[in-house]
């Protein structure tokens, strides 16, 4: 299973890799999806992509059905 998935930084249009097994929370603010991350010096990155696109990225293109 593919643990980085390139997202695209919010207002950037820069591609940007993440390790989904490190991200905690995902929610969605207007055209923009927050993406927090675990640890002791928690982040969060905005990207473009939807919760759905950023799973389906992660799980294949079969995800984003029935979510």
């Amino acid at each position: 299973m593919q643990l980085w998935i390139k997202c695209t930084r919010y207002g950037k249009a820069e591609p940007y890799y993440v390790n989904i097994s490190l991200v905690s929370g995902m929610s969605r603010e207007d055209d923009k999806t927050i993406l927090e991350f675990v640890g002791s010096n928690a982040q969060a990155i905005e990207v473009d992509e939807t919760p759905r696109e950023v799973l389906a990225l992660h799980l294949g293109a079969s995800a984003g059905h029935g979510v």
